[in-house]
């Protein structure tokens, strides 16, 4: 469990992003070209995302890719 820690974070991330936009993960998975399926392994920490991967989601939210990696209270 240990090493899924930023995976977690990661994926935390992007769900609180995804709903502050109220973007479902079927519409974030049309606008990014990830499959919905993989968007929810990335969400849940099961996922071991490719930085294109990443980039896709950003853009797809309309944030720059940082904004996904904002872990606090490590």
């Amino acid at each position: 469990m240990k090493g899924n820690f930023f995976y977690l974070k990661l994926g935390s991330c992007i769900v609180s992003l995804r709903e502050k936009k109220k973007i479902s993960q079927e519409k974030l998975a049309f606008l990014s070209g990830v499959d919905r399926t993989y968007i929810s392994r990335i969400e849940k920490g099961y996922a071991n995302p490719t930085v294109k991967v990443i980039e896709k989601i950003a853009t797809a939210l309309r944030v720059k890719i940082h904004s996904l990696f904002r872990i606090k209270n490590i």
